[in-house]
Protein backbone atom coordinates (compact mmCIF):
# COMPACT_ATOMS: atom_id res chain seq x y z
CA UNK A 1 0.00 0.00 0.00
CA UNK A 2 1.74 3.49 -1.47
CA UNK A 3 -0.80 5.68 0.68
CA UNK A 4 2.03 7.38 3.69
CA UNK A 5 0.12 6.89 6.98
CA UNK A 6 3.19 8.47 8.97
CA UNK A 7 4.09 12.09 9.14
CA UNK A 8 6.26 14.43 6.50
CA UNK A 9 8.88 16.44 7.01
CA UNK A 10 8.78 19.85 4.75
CA UNK A 11 11.24 22.29 4.07
CA UNK A 12 9.59 25.01 5.64
CA UNK A 13 11.81 27.61 7.28
CA UNK A 14 14.72 27.07 5.47
CA UNK A 15 16.77 23.94 4.49
CA UNK A 16 19.71 24.71 6.60
CA UNK A 17 17.52 24.83 9.68
CA UNK A 18 16.32 21.21 8.97
CA UNK A 19 17.82 18.79 12.05
CA UNK A 20 20.11 15.59 11.40
CA UNK A 21 19.89 14.14 15.36
CA UNK A 22 18.68 10.58 15.30
CA UNK A 23 18.51 9.96 11.94
CA UNK A 24 20.05 6.51 12.05
CA UNK A 25 21.31 6.33 8.40
CA UNK A 26 23.95 3.33 7.23
CA UNK A 27 27.12 4.86 7.16
CA UNK A 28 28.47 5.73 4.01
CA UNK A 29 31.74 4.44 1.89
CA UNK A 30 32.68 7.75 0.53
CA UNK A 31 32.05 11.14 0.62
CA UNK A 32 31.03 11.91 -2.78
CA UNK A 33 30.18 9.84 -5.94
CA UNK A 34 32.58 9.79 -9.21
CA UNK A 35 31.70 9.25 -12.72
CA UNK A 36 31.62 5.04 -12.11
CA UNK A 37 30.31 5.19 -8.61
CA UNK A 38 26.62 7.34 -6.63
CA UNK A 39 24.91 7.59 -3.76
CA UNK A 40 21.70 6.13 -3.24
CA UNK A 41 19.60 6.72 0.20
CA UNK A 42 16.01 5.29 0.56
CA UNK A 43 14.04 4.59 3.64
CA UNK A 44 12.20 1.29 4.13
CA UNK A 45 12.32 -1.90 6.71
CA UNK A 46 14.33 -4.68 6.17
CA UNK A 47 12.33 -6.49 3.40
CA UNK A 48 12.76 -3.42 1.30
CA UNK A 49 16.63 -3.07 2.57
CA UNK A 50 17.81 -6.31 1.31
CA UNK A 51 15.52 -5.70 -1.63
CA UNK A 52 17.24 -2.51 -2.79
CA UNK A 53 20.61 -3.63 -1.77
CA UNK A 54 19.71 -6.85 -4.31
CA UNK A 55 18.86 -4.42 -7.05
CA UNK A 56 22.07 -2.28 -6.41
CA UNK A 57 24.28 -5.57 -6.91
CA UNK A 58 22.71 -6.27 -10.48
CA UNK A 59 22.83 -2.96 -11.26
CA UNK A 60 26.67 -2.93 -10.69
CA UNK A 61 27.22 -6.00 -12.83
CA UNK A 62 25.12 -5.00 -15.93
CA UNK A 63 26.68 -1.47 -15.79
CA UNK A 64 30.27 -0.84 -13.84
CA UNK A 65 29.20 1.51 -11.74
CA UNK A 66 29.24 0.91 -7.69
CA UNK A 67 26.05 2.24 -5.53
CA UNK A 68 26.87 3.97 -1.96
CA UNK A 69 23.70 2.78 -0.13
CA UNK A 70 22.22 4.94 2.31
CA UNK A 71 19.18 4.02 4.26
CA UNK A 72 17.10 4.47 7.51
CA UNK A 73 13.72 4.72 8.64
CA UNK A 74 11.11 7.18 7.66
CA UNK A 75 11.36 9.06 10.98
CA UNK A 76 14.53 11.77 10.61
CA UNK A 77 14.99 11.21 6.60
CA UNK A 78 13.87 14.12 5.26
CA UNK A 79 15.84 15.93 8.09
CA UNK A 80 19.01 14.95 6.80
CA UNK A 81 17.81 15.21 3.89
CA UNK A 82 17.11 19.27 3.74
CA UNK A 83 20.81 19.97 5.37
CA UNK A 84 22.48 17.85 2.72
CA UNK A 85 20.26 20.14 0.28
CA UNK A 86 21.00 23.07 2.19
CA UNK A 87 25.16 22.21 2.43
CA UNK A 88 24.99 21.37 -1.55
CA UNK A 89 25.88 17.74 -1.09
CA UNK A 90 22.99 15.64 -1.33
CA UNK A 91 22.86 12.00 -2.85
CA UNK A 92 22.96 11.12 -6.37
CA UNK A 93 19.55 9.68 -6.26
CA UNK A 94 16.91 9.37 -3.36
CA UNK A 95 13.48 8.16 -2.41
CA UNK A 96 11.14 10.49 -2.34
CA UNK A 97 7.42 10.37 -0.61
CA UNK A 98 5.10 11.26 -3.33
CA UNK A 99 2.98 13.61 -1.25
CA UNK A 100 6.36 15.96 -0.98
CA UNK A 101 7.87 16.12 -4.41
CA UNK A 102 5.48 19.72 -5.39
CA UNK A 103 7.24 20.97 -2.01
CA UNK A 104 11.21 19.84 -3.09
CA UNK A 105 10.53 20.94 -6.51
CA UNK A 106 9.16 24.42 -6.16
CA UNK A 107 12.40 25.21 -4.21
CA UNK A 108 14.37 24.27 -7.09
CA UNK A 109 16.46 21.27 -5.70
CA UNK A 110 14.84 18.23 -8.27
CA UNK A 111 16.44 17.89 -11.72
CA UNK A 112 13.85 17.51 -14.75
CA UNK A 113 14.06 14.21 -15.80
CA UNK A 114 12.92 15.11 -19.49
CA UNK A 115 16.08 15.18 -21.11
CA UNK A 116 16.62 11.19 -19.59
CA UNK A 117 13.03 10.56 -21.12
CA UNK A 118 12.20 8.54 -23.36
CA UNK A 119 16.28 7.90 -24.07
CA UNK A 120 17.15 6.62 -20.84
CA UNK A 121 14.48 6.27 -18.35
CA UNK A 122 11.46 4.60 -20.17
CA UNK A 123 8.32 6.42 -18.50
CA UNK A 124 6.11 4.39 -21.25
CA UNK A 125 6.80 0.82 -19.53
CA UNK A 126 5.01 2.25 -16.65
CA UNK A 127 0.70 1.76 -16.73
CA UNK A 128 -0.66 5.52 -18.12
CA UNK A 129 -2.18 6.03 -14.63
CA UNK A 130 0.84 6.14 -12.69
CA UNK A 131 2.90 8.29 -15.23
CA UNK A 132 2.28 11.34 -13.89
CA UNK A 133 2.48 11.11 -9.99
CA UNK A 134 5.96 12.92 -9.68
CA UNK A 135 5.04 15.51 -12.90
CA UNK A 136 4.89 19.15 -11.10
CA UNK A 137 3.81 21.76 -13.18
CA UNK A 138 4.24 19.69 -16.40
CA UNK A 139 7.48 18.81 -16.08
CA UNK A 140 8.58 15.03 -14.49
CA UNK A 141 10.69 15.15 -11.19
CA UNK A 142 10.33 11.90 -9.89
CA UNK A 143 9.95 8.22 -11.29
CA UNK A 144 6.92 5.96 -9.59
CA UNK A 145 8.03 2.80 -8.41
CA UNK A 146 4.69 1.06 -7.70
CA UNK A 147 0.73 1.49 -7.75
CA UNK A 148 -2.00 2.24 -5.36
CA UNK A 149 -5.28 2.99 -4.47
CA UNK A 150 -7.19 3.51 -1.34
CA UNK A 151 -9.00 0.32 -0.08
CA UNK A 152 -10.94 -0.70 2.77
CA UNK A 153 -9.18 -3.14 5.26
CA UNK A 154 -11.91 -5.06 7.28
CA UNK A 155 -11.36 -8.42 9.38
CA UNK A 156 -13.01 -11.15 7.75
CA UNK A 157 -12.87 -13.61 10.75
CA UNK A 158 -14.76 -11.36 12.92
CA UNK A 159 -17.48 -10.82 10.05
CA UNK A 160 -18.17 -14.43 10.20
CA UNK A 161 -17.65 -15.13 14.11
CA UNK A 162 -20.83 -11.98 13.96
CA UNK A 163 -22.58 -13.20 11.19
CA UNK A 164 -22.69 -10.27 9.65
CA UNK A 165 -22.28 -10.26 5.35
CA UNK A 166 -18.77 -8.26 4.83
CA UNK A 167 -18.76 -5.52 2.79
CA UNK A 168 -18.95 -5.82 -1.09
CA UNK A 169 -18.02 -3.76 -4.11
CA UNK A 170 -20.83 -1.91 -4.46
CA UNK A 171 -21.51 -0.44 -1.39
CA UNK A 172 -21.80 3.07 -0.53
CA UNK A 173 -21.49 5.71 2.68
CA UNK A 174 -24.87 4.61 4.56
CA UNK A 175 -24.19 1.23 3.95
CA UNK A 176 -20.66 1.52 5.96
CA UNK A 177 -22.41 3.19 8.46
CA UNK A 178 -25.04 0.46 9.07
CA UNK A 179 -22.34 -2.12 8.93
CA UNK A 180 -20.26 -0.02 11.20
CA UNK A 181 -23.21 -0.09 13.37
CA UNK A 182 -24.01 -3.60 13.66
CA UNK A 183 -20.69 -4.64 14.32
CA UNK A 184 -20.17 -2.51 17.16
CA UNK A 185 -23.39 -4.56 18.53
CA UNK A 186 -21.91 -7.69 17.74
CA UNK A 187 -18.81 -7.37 19.04
CA UNK A 188 -19.75 -6.22 22.13
CA UNK A 189 -18.35 -3.20 24.72
CA UNK A 190 -15.23 -1.76 24.31
CA UNK A 191 -15.05 -2.93 20.49
CA UNK A 192 -15.93 -0.97 17.80
CA UNK A 193 -17.39 -1.45 13.65
CA UNK A 194 -14.48 0.52 12.01
CA UNK A 195 -11.69 3.43 12.59
CA UNK A 196 -12.80 6.87 12.79
CA UNK A 197 -11.68 8.10 9.83
CA UNK A 198 -12.38 11.88 9.76
CA UNK A 199 -8.63 12.72 9.64
CA UNK A 200 -7.66 10.40 7.14
CA UNK A 201 -7.30 12.92 4.36
CA UNK A 202 -5.88 10.60 1.09
CA UNK A 203 -7.86 7.49 2.05
CA UNK A 204 -11.15 8.35 3.07
CA UNK A 205 -12.16 12.05 2.46
CA UNK A 206 -10.28 12.36 -0.93
CA UNK A 207 -12.43 9.96 -2.53
CA UNK A 208 -15.51 11.36 -0.89
CA UNK A 209 -14.68 14.37 -2.50
CA UNK A 210 -14.14 13.15 -5.62
CA UNK A 211 -17.32 11.39 -5.95
CA UNK A 212 -18.96 15.01 -5.82
CA UNK A 213 -16.55 16.16 -8.57
CA UNK A 214 -13.80 18.02 -6.41
CA UNK A 215 -11.00 17.18 -4.77
CA UNK A 216 -8.49 17.77 -2.15
CA UNK A 217 -6.27 20.40 -4.24
CA UNK A 218 -6.94 22.47 -7.25
CA UNK A 219 -4.17 22.01 -9.87
CA UNK A 220 -2.92 25.75 -8.89
CA UNK A 221 -2.19 24.59 -5.44
CA UNK A 222 -5.43 25.82 -3.55
CA UNK A 223 -7.99 23.44 -1.33
CA UNK A 224 -10.28 22.16 -3.31
CA UNK A 225 -13.42 21.93 -1.30
CA UNK A 226 -15.71 24.40 0.42
CA UNK A 227 -16.62 24.84 4.37
CA UNK A 228 -19.76 23.51 3.40
CA UNK A 229 -17.86 19.91 2.04
CA UNK A 230 -15.68 19.49 4.97
CA UNK A 231 -18.59 20.69 7.40
CA UNK A 232 -21.14 17.75 6.06
CA UNK A 233 -17.74 15.50 6.34
CA UNK A 234 -17.47 16.18 9.90
CA UNK A 235 -20.58 15.87 10.69
CA UNK A 236 -21.23 12.25 9.08
CA UNK A 237 -18.39 10.78 11.26
CA UNK A 238 -19.45 12.78 14.73
CA UNK A 239 -22.82 10.92 14.12
CA UNK A 240 -21.27 7.64 13.55
CA UNK A 241 -19.24 8.68 16.62
CA UNK A 242 -21.99 9.32 18.90
CA UNK A 243 -24.09 6.42 18.07
CA UNK A 244 -21.26 4.07 18.72
CA UNK A 245 -20.44 2.68 15.33
CA UNK A 246 -16.79 4.24 15.18
CA UNK A 247 -14.17 4.07 17.44
CA UNK A 248 -13.53 6.86 20.00
CA UNK A 249 -11.22 8.89 19.89
CA UNK A 250 -8.52 7.83 22.36
CA UNK A 251 -7.76 4.76 20.10
CA UNK A 252 -6.64 6.94 16.99
CA UNK A 253 -2.83 7.37 18.44
CA UNK A 254 -2.29 4.14 17.24
CA UNK A 255 -3.23 4.16 13.73
CA UNK A 256 -0.18 5.62 11.77
CA UNK A 257 1.79 2.61 12.39
CA UNK A 258 1.44 -1.28 10.66
CA UNK A 259 2.13 -3.00 14.31
CA UNK A 260 0.21 -5.43 16.72
CA UNK A 261 -0.91 -2.17 18.24
CA UNK A 262 -2.89 -1.09 15.37
CA UNK A 263 -6.69 -1.41 16.93
CA UNK A 264 -7.52 -3.35 13.80
CA UNK A 265 -4.62 -6.32 14.64
CA UNK A 266 -5.79 -5.90 18.48
CA UNK A 267 -9.14 -6.91 17.50
CA UNK A 268 -10.63 -3.49 18.73
CA UNK A 269 -12.24 -2.54 15.29
CA UNK A 270 -13.45 -4.72 12.27
CA UNK A 271 -12.87 -2.33 9.45
CA UNK A 272 -10.04 0.48 8.77
CA UNK A 273 -8.87 3.00 6.14
CA UNK A 274 -5.49 3.80 5.33
CA UNK A 275 -3.78 -0.02 5.10
CA UNK A 276 -3.53 -2.72 2.14
CA UNK A 277 -3.39 -6.33 2.81
CA UNK A 278 0.50 -6.64 2.14
CA UNK A 279 1.10 -4.62 5.59
CA UNK A 280 -1.65 -5.94 8.12
CA UNK A 281 -2.26 -9.47 7.01
CA UNK A 282 1.33 -10.79 8.33
CA UNK A 283 0.92 -9.08 11.67
CA UNK A 284 -2.42 -11.44 12.36
CA UNK A 285 -3.83 -14.74 12.43
CA UNK A 286 -6.78 -13.27 11.82
CA UNK A 287 -8.00 -13.74 7.60
CA UNK A 288 -8.19 -9.99 6.53
CA UNK A 289 -9.46 -8.68 2.67
CA UNK A 290 -9.74 -5.79 1.29
CA UNK A 291 -13.21 -3.37 -0.28
CA UNK A 292 -13.28 -0.28 -2.47
CA UNK A 293 -14.15 2.75 0.13
CA UNK A 294 -18.07 3.24 -0.16
CA UNK A 295 -19.08 4.79 -3.12
CA UNK A 296 -21.01 7.79 -3.50
CA UNK A 297 -24.91 8.30 -4.53
CA UNK A 298 -24.04 8.35 -8.23
CA UNK A 299 -22.06 4.85 -8.14
CA UNK A 300 -18.82 6.29 -8.74
CA UNK A 301 -15.44 5.14 -6.14
CA UNK A 302 -13.59 8.49 -6.07
CA UNK A 303 -10.51 7.01 -6.05
CA UNK A 304 -7.45 8.60 -7.12
CA UNK A 305 -4.47 6.11 -8.44
CA UNK A 306 -1.01 7.04 -6.83
CA UNK A 307 2.46 6.22 -8.31
CA UNK A 308 3.66 4.61 -4.72
CA UNK A 309 7.08 6.25 -3.77
CA UNK A 310 9.24 8.23 -6.60
CA UNK A 311 12.93 8.00 -6.99
CA UNK A 312 14.39 11.26 -7.87
CA UNK A 313 17.44 12.87 -8.88
CA UNK A 314 18.63 16.37 -7.16
CA UNK A 315 19.94 19.39 -9.12
CA UNK A 316 23.08 18.49 -7.68
CA UNK A 317 23.63 15.04 -8.27
CA UNK A 318 26.77 14.53 -9.03
CA UNK A 319 26.55 11.80 -11.48
CA UNK A 320 23.09 12.00 -12.84
CA UNK A 321 23.73 10.06 -16.08
CA UNK A 322 24.20 7.00 -13.77
CA UNK A 323 21.36 7.32 -11.52
CA UNK A 324 19.36 7.47 -14.30
CA UNK A 325 20.32 4.51 -15.56
CA UNK A 326 19.89 3.30 -12.40
CA UNK A 327 16.01 4.47 -12.07
CA UNK A 328 15.61 2.21 -15.56
CA UNK A 329 16.56 -0.55 -14.45
CA UNK A 330 14.06 -0.16 -11.25
CA UNK A 331 11.22 0.14 -13.96
CA UNK A 332 12.48 -1.75 -16.80
CA UNK A 333 15.03 -5.02 -15.55
CA UNK A 334 13.43 -8.32 -15.44
CA UNK A 335 16.12 -9.07 -12.56
CA UNK A 336 15.89 -5.86 -10.54
CA UNK A 337 12.02 -6.18 -10.74
CA UNK A 338 12.29 -9.73 -9.39
CA UNK A 339 14.51 -8.27 -6.42
CA UNK A 340 12.32 -5.87 -5.28
CA UNK A 341 9.03 -7.31 -5.78
CA UNK A 342 6.28 -5.98 -3.65
CA UNK A 343 8.17 -3.99 -1.16
CA UNK A 344 7.48 -0.56 -3.14
CA UNK A 345 3.72 -1.04 -3.66
CA UNK A 346 1.77 -2.71 -6.27
CA UNK A 347 3.22 -3.76 -9.62
CA UNK A 348 3.04 -0.47 -11.63
CA UNK A 349 3.27 -1.82 -14.90
CA UNK A 350 2.31 -4.85 -17.02
CA UNK A 351 5.75 -6.35 -17.26
CA UNK A 352 6.31 -6.12 -13.74
CA UNK A 353 2.92 -7.59 -13.34
CA UNK A 354 3.77 -10.53 -15.65
CA UNK A 355 7.30 -10.80 -14.10
CA UNK A 356 6.15 -11.08 -10.39
CA UNK A 357 2.61 -12.75 -10.24
CA UNK A 358 4.11 -16.70 -10.46
CA UNK A 359 6.00 -15.94 -6.77
CA UNK A 360 3.58 -13.77 -5.05
CA UNK A 361 2.07 -14.37 -1.84
CA UNK A 362 -1.94 -15.09 -1.18
CA UNK A 363 -2.02 -11.71 0.26
CA UNK A 364 -0.04 -10.11 -2.30
CA UNK A 365 -2.20 -11.71 -5.10
CA UNK A 366 -5.42 -10.45 -3.57
CA UNK A 367 -4.02 -6.98 -3.21
CA UNK A 368 -2.75 -7.07 -7.21
CA UNK A 369 -5.93 -8.53 -8.46
CA UNK A 370 -8.24 -5.72 -6.86
CA UNK A 371 -6.11 -3.02 -7.63
CA UNK A 372 -6.75 -4.07 -11.28
CA UNK A 373 -10.36 -3.99 -10.43
CA UNK A 374 -10.05 -0.52 -8.99
CA UNK A 375 -8.06 0.55 -11.29
CA UNK A 376 -10.96 -0.71 -14.58
CA UNK A 377 -13.59 1.35 -11.81
CA UNK A 378 -11.49 4.12 -11.90
CA UNK A 379 -11.26 4.41 -15.66
CA UNK A 380 -15.20 3.86 -15.64
CA UNK A 381 -15.27 6.80 -13.03
CA UNK A 382 -14.08 8.96 -16.11
CA UNK A 383 -12.56 11.83 -13.72
CA UNK A 384 -10.02 13.86 -13.68
CA UNK A 385 -6.55 12.38 -12.19
CA UNK A 386 -5.95 13.96 -8.90
CA UNK A 387 -3.50 16.97 -8.70
CA UNK A 388 0.15 16.60 -7.25
CA UNK A 389 0.05 17.13 -3.54
CA UNK A 390 1.20 21.14 -3.47
CA UNK A 391 3.78 22.67 -1.70
CA UNK A 392 2.57 22.93 2.19
CA UNK A 393 0.63 19.59 1.77
CA UNK A 394 2.14 18.55 5.02
CA UNK A 395 0.71 21.74 7.31
CA UNK A 396 -2.49 21.24 5.53
CA UNK A 397 -2.50 17.44 6.59
CA UNK A 398 -1.23 18.03 9.82
CA UNK A 399 -4.70 20.84 9.82
CA UNK A 400 -7.05 17.89 8.99
CA UNK A 401 -5.76 15.80 12.03
CA UNK A 402 -5.38 18.46 14.26
CA UNK A 403 -9.29 19.90 13.54
CA UNK A 404 -10.95 16.34 12.92
CA UNK A 405 -9.26 15.72 16.42
CA UNK A 406 -10.64 18.81 18.54
CA UNK A 407 -14.17 17.72 17.05
CA UNK A 408 -14.02 14.33 18.07
CA UNK A 409 -12.41 14.53 21.78
CA UNK A 410 -15.31 17.38 22.10
CA UNK A 411 -13.63 20.12 22.28
CA UNK A 412 -14.46 22.51 19.49
CA UNK A 413 -17.66 22.53 17.82
CA UNK A 414 -17.66 21.88 13.53
CA UNK A 415 -18.29 25.02 12.89
CA UNK A 416 -14.82 26.06 14.83
CA UNK A 417 -13.36 23.57 13.66
CA UNK A 418 -14.10 23.90 10.14
CA UNK A 419 -12.81 27.75 10.05
CA UNK A 420 -9.91 26.75 11.87
CA UNK A 421 -8.88 24.16 9.30
CA UNK A 422 -9.15 26.66 6.98
CA UNK A 423 -7.91 28.95 8.31
CA UNK A 424 -4.47 26.60 9.02
CA UNK A 425 -4.42 25.33 5.41
CA UNK A 426 -4.93 28.29 3.46
CA UNK A 427 -2.06 29.52 5.35
CA UNK A 428 0.40 26.74 4.43
CA UNK A 429 -0.52 26.50 1.12
CA UNK A 430 -0.37 30.18 0.44
CA UNK A 431 3.06 30.35 2.59
CA UNK A 432 4.37 27.74 0.87
CA UNK A 433 4.44 29.78 -2.76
Amino acid sequence: MSISRRGLFGLAGGLAAASVAGCGFAPTNSGGAANNSLTFRWWGGEARNKAYQSALQIFTQKNGTKVDPQYSGYDGYFNKLNTEFAGGNPPDLFQMDTALVSTYAAKGVLTDLGSFIPSTIHMDTLYSAVRGAGVVDGKTYGVPSGSGYAPVLYDKTLFEQAKIPVPADNWTWDDFGRIAGEMSKALGQGKYGALDASKDDSGALQPWLRQRGKDLYTGDGKLGFTKDDLSEWFAMWDKLRKAGAICPPEMLSNTDSATGNHPLISGSIAMTTGWGLAQMAPLTQHTLDIVVVPRGSNGKTGQALSGGVLLCIPVKSKNPEAAAKLIDLFISDVDAIKAMAMTRGIPPSAKALETLSPNLTAADKRDVTYAQYVADEVAKDALPPAPTAPPGYNDAKTALDAAAKQVAFGKMSIPDAVAQYFRDAEAALQGAK
